[in-house]
Protein backbone atom coordinates (compact mmCIF):
# COMPACT_ATOMS: atom_id res chain seq x y z
CA UNK A 1 0.00 0.00 0.00
CA UNK A 2 1.61 3.32 -0.79
CA UNK A 3 2.36 5.70 1.82
CA UNK A 4 -0.49 8.18 3.13
CA UNK A 5 1.58 11.43 2.12
CA UNK A 6 4.90 11.83 -0.34
CA UNK A 7 4.62 14.94 -1.88
CA UNK A 8 7.51 18.10 -0.55
CA UNK A 9 5.24 20.01 1.72
CA UNK A 10 5.94 23.95 2.66
CA UNK A 11 5.32 25.47 6.16
CA UNK A 12 2.04 25.19 8.00
CA UNK A 13 -0.45 27.94 6.40
CA UNK A 14 -0.99 29.34 9.58
CA UNK A 15 -0.35 28.80 13.50
CA UNK A 16 1.08 25.40 13.63
CA UNK A 17 -0.12 23.76 16.54
CA UNK A 18 2.32 20.77 16.67
CA UNK A 19 4.66 22.26 19.36
CA UNK A 20 1.93 24.41 20.28
CA UNK A 21 -0.17 21.47 21.99
CA UNK A 22 3.11 19.95 23.48
CA UNK A 23 2.04 18.54 27.12
CA UNK A 24 -1.35 20.16 27.08
CA UNK A 25 -3.52 17.41 26.80
CA UNK A 26 -5.58 16.64 23.66
CA UNK A 27 -5.80 18.53 21.22
CA UNK A 28 -8.86 20.72 20.40
CA UNK A 29 -10.14 20.34 17.32
CA UNK A 30 -11.84 23.66 16.90
CA UNK A 31 -8.28 25.28 17.00
CA UNK A 32 -7.15 26.66 13.55
CA UNK A 33 -3.96 25.20 11.64
CA UNK A 34 -1.92 22.23 11.34
CA UNK A 35 -4.21 19.50 9.55
CA UNK A 36 -5.67 16.55 10.87
CA UNK A 37 -5.28 13.05 9.05
CA UNK A 38 -7.95 10.27 9.30
CA UNK A 39 -5.90 7.33 8.63
CA UNK A 40 -7.73 4.12 7.94
CA UNK A 41 -6.42 0.60 9.51
CA UNK A 42 -3.52 -0.62 7.68
CA UNK A 43 -2.77 1.98 5.99
CA UNK A 44 1.39 3.00 5.68
CA UNK A 45 1.76 6.68 6.59
CA UNK A 46 5.22 6.47 5.22
CA UNK A 47 7.67 3.94 4.03
CA UNK A 48 11.23 3.25 6.06
CA UNK A 49 14.00 5.03 3.89
CA UNK A 50 11.42 7.21 1.79
CA UNK A 51 12.89 11.11 2.52
CA UNK A 52 11.47 12.55 5.44
CA UNK A 53 9.09 15.27 4.87
CA UNK A 54 6.37 15.53 7.80
CA UNK A 55 6.71 14.87 11.61
CA UNK A 56 3.46 13.36 13.01
CA UNK A 57 2.00 13.46 16.34
CA UNK A 58 -0.88 10.39 17.24
CA UNK A 59 -4.15 11.94 18.06
CA UNK A 60 -6.53 9.27 18.10
CA UNK A 61 -5.36 5.21 17.76
CA UNK A 62 -1.64 3.74 17.30
CA UNK A 63 0.48 3.64 14.73
CA UNK A 64 3.67 0.81 14.89
CA UNK A 65 7.21 2.02 13.87
CA UNK A 66 8.83 -1.29 12.43
CA UNK A 67 11.59 -2.72 9.89
CA UNK A 68 12.19 -5.84 8.27
CA UNK A 69 14.93 -7.93 8.96
CA UNK A 70 17.51 -9.22 6.03
CA UNK A 71 15.61 -12.85 6.88
CA UNK A 72 11.99 -11.56 6.35
CA UNK A 73 11.44 -11.41 9.87
CA UNK A 74 9.54 -7.62 11.18
CA UNK A 75 11.04 -5.90 14.28
CA UNK A 76 8.12 -3.25 15.75
CA UNK A 77 10.81 -0.45 17.04
CA UNK A 78 7.57 1.31 18.90
CA UNK A 79 4.23 1.53 19.22
CA UNK A 80 3.01 5.04 19.02
CA UNK A 81 -0.20 6.04 21.72
CA UNK A 82 -1.64 9.13 21.51
CA UNK A 83 0.10 12.71 22.33
CA UNK A 84 3.18 10.51 20.97
CA UNK A 85 5.18 12.26 18.05
CA UNK A 86 6.99 10.40 15.42
CA UNK A 87 8.64 10.87 12.04
CA UNK A 88 10.60 13.20 13.89
CA UNK A 89 14.61 12.31 12.38
CA UNK A 90 17.51 13.74 12.28
CA UNK A 91 18.53 12.56 8.66
CA UNK A 92 16.65 13.12 5.24
CA UNK A 93 14.97 9.70 5.45
CA UNK A 94 12.80 7.84 7.73
CA UNK A 95 14.40 5.05 10.09
CA UNK A 96 11.53 3.08 10.03
CA UNK A 97 8.11 2.39 8.10
CA UNK A 98 5.04 3.83 9.71
CA UNK A 99 1.84 2.25 9.79
CA UNK A 100 -1.66 2.86 11.27
CA UNK A 101 -2.56 -0.31 13.47
CA UNK A 102 -6.19 0.44 13.58
CA UNK A 103 -8.46 3.88 12.31
CA UNK A 104 -5.90 6.65 13.77
CA UNK A 105 -6.06 10.40 13.50
CA UNK A 106 -2.98 12.11 12.98
CA UNK A 107 -1.30 15.99 13.50
CA UNK A 108 0.83 16.68 10.51
CA UNK A 109 3.49 19.21 10.67
CA UNK A 110 6.22 19.40 7.25
CA UNK A 111 9.66 19.40 8.43
CA UNK A 112 10.15 23.02 6.83
CA UNK A 113 7.99 24.14 9.42
CA UNK A 114 9.59 22.97 12.04
CA UNK A 115 12.57 24.53 10.55
CA UNK A 116 11.30 28.11 10.49
CA UNK A 117 9.48 28.14 13.76
CA UNK A 118 13.25 27.39 14.98
CA UNK A 119 14.55 30.11 13.86
CA UNK A 120 11.57 32.43 14.73
CA UNK A 121 10.82 30.95 17.87
CA UNK A 122 13.59 29.86 20.05
CA UNK A 123 11.57 28.04 22.84
CA UNK A 124 10.33 25.23 20.02
CA UNK A 125 13.79 24.28 19.84
CA UNK A 126 13.53 23.47 23.50
CA UNK A 127 10.56 21.45 22.83
CA UNK A 128 11.78 19.77 19.27
CA UNK A 129 14.77 18.57 21.96
CA UNK A 130 12.26 17.38 24.56
CA UNK A 131 10.46 15.02 21.84
CA UNK A 132 13.37 13.99 20.53
CA UNK A 133 14.70 13.10 24.44
CA UNK A 134 12.07 10.76 24.68
CA UNK A 135 11.78 9.12 21.49
CA UNK A 136 15.70 8.48 22.73
CA UNK A 137 14.70 7.35 26.09
CA UNK A 138 12.04 5.28 24.63
CA UNK A 139 14.52 3.48 22.51
CA UNK A 140 16.92 3.00 24.80
CA UNK A 141 14.75 1.10 26.96
CA UNK A 142 13.12 -0.80 24.01
CA UNK A 143 16.80 -2.00 23.81
CA UNK A 144 17.58 -3.18 27.14
CA UNK A 145 14.40 -4.75 27.34
CA UNK A 146 14.94 -7.13 24.34
CA UNK A 147 18.40 -7.25 25.86
CA UNK A 148 18.49 -8.54 29.02
CA UNK A 149 14.73 -8.83 30.34
CA UNK A 150 13.12 -12.69 30.07
CA UNK A 151 9.77 -13.28 28.25
CA UNK A 152 7.46 -12.62 31.15
CA UNK A 153 9.42 -10.12 32.22
CA UNK A 154 9.03 -7.96 28.93
CA UNK A 155 5.11 -8.78 28.61
CA UNK A 156 4.66 -6.95 32.03
CA UNK A 157 6.36 -4.15 31.61
CA UNK A 158 4.70 -3.63 28.87
CA UNK A 159 1.49 -4.01 30.32
CA UNK A 160 2.58 -1.77 33.09
CA UNK A 161 3.43 0.77 30.00
CA UNK A 162 0.10 0.62 28.66
CA UNK A 163 -1.33 1.55 32.62
CA UNK A 164 0.29 5.00 32.26
CA UNK A 165 2.29 4.69 35.63
CA UNK A 166 -1.42 4.36 36.67
CA UNK A 167 -0.70 2.59 40.44
CA UNK A 168 -3.51 1.30 42.40
CA UNK A 169 -4.86 -1.13 44.84
CA UNK A 170 -8.20 -1.94 43.21
CA UNK A 171 -8.30 -3.76 39.46
CA UNK A 172 -7.32 -1.21 36.46
CA UNK A 173 -8.04 -2.22 33.14
CA UNK A 174 -6.38 -1.49 30.44
CA UNK A 175 -7.31 -1.29 26.54
CA UNK A 176 -4.88 -3.52 23.92
CA UNK A 177 -3.37 -0.80 21.17
CA UNK A 178 -2.15 -3.87 19.56
CA UNK A 179 -3.32 -7.51 18.38
CA UNK A 180 -0.48 -10.43 20.10
CA UNK A 181 1.24 -10.82 16.85
CA UNK A 182 1.95 -7.19 17.20
CA UNK A 183 2.80 -7.35 20.50
CA UNK A 184 5.26 -10.20 20.02
CA UNK A 185 6.51 -8.26 17.14
CA UNK A 186 7.44 -5.54 19.67
CA UNK A 187 8.58 -7.30 22.75
CA UNK A 188 11.15 -10.03 20.46
CA UNK A 189 9.17 -13.05 21.32
CA UNK A 190 7.02 -15.14 18.54
CA UNK A 191 3.00 -15.29 19.35
CA UNK A 192 3.24 -18.44 21.33
CA UNK A 193 5.43 -17.45 23.70
CA UNK A 194 4.15 -13.54 24.66
CA UNK A 195 0.36 -15.65 24.57
CA UNK A 196 1.80 -18.33 27.43
CA UNK A 197 3.76 -15.30 29.39
CA UNK A 198 0.26 -13.94 29.14
CA UNK A 199 -1.81 -17.42 30.16
CA UNK A 200 1.03 -17.34 32.86
CA UNK A 201 0.53 -14.44 34.24
CA UNK A 202 -3.50 -14.84 34.18
CA UNK A 203 -3.20 -18.18 36.13
CA UNK A 204 -1.53 -16.52 38.99
CA UNK A 205 -3.93 -14.09 39.03
CA UNK A 206 -2.14 -10.98 38.61
CA UNK A 207 -4.32 -10.57 35.60
CA UNK A 208 -7.33 -11.46 33.83
CA UNK A 209 -8.76 -11.51 30.02
CA UNK A 210 -11.91 -10.47 29.42
CA UNK A 211 -11.84 -10.30 25.63
CA UNK A 212 -8.61 -10.39 23.39
CA UNK A 213 -8.15 -6.57 23.52
CA UNK A 214 -8.81 -5.60 27.27
CA UNK A 215 -6.53 -6.87 30.14
CA UNK A 216 -7.14 -6.37 33.36
CA UNK A 217 -4.45 -5.78 35.80
CA UNK A 218 -5.56 -7.53 39.42
CA UNK A 219 -2.44 -6.72 40.88
CA UNK A 220 -0.22 -4.19 40.13
CA UNK A 221 2.77 -4.87 43.18
CA UNK A 222 2.62 -8.93 41.48
CA UNK A 223 2.96 -7.69 37.76
CA UNK A 224 5.84 -5.11 38.87
CA UNK A 225 7.73 -7.91 40.87
CA UNK A 226 7.68 -10.12 37.54
CA UNK A 227 8.52 -7.31 35.35
CA UNK A 228 11.74 -6.75 38.04
CA UNK A 229 12.87 -10.15 37.69
CA UNK A 230 11.72 -11.14 41.54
Amino acid sequence: MQPAMSRVPAACAGDCRFFREEGSGPIDRNKPAGPLLKISRGTTIYQHEQPAHFCYKVVEGAVRLSRLLPDGRRQILEICLPQDTFGLETSECYSATAEAIGDVVLLRCPRECIAELQDERPHVRGKMLSMLSRGLCAAQDHVAMLGHQSAKERVACYLLRLAGGHESQQAYTVRLPIGRQDMADYLGLTIETTCRSLSDLKAKRIISTPDRHCIVIQNFAALESVAQGD
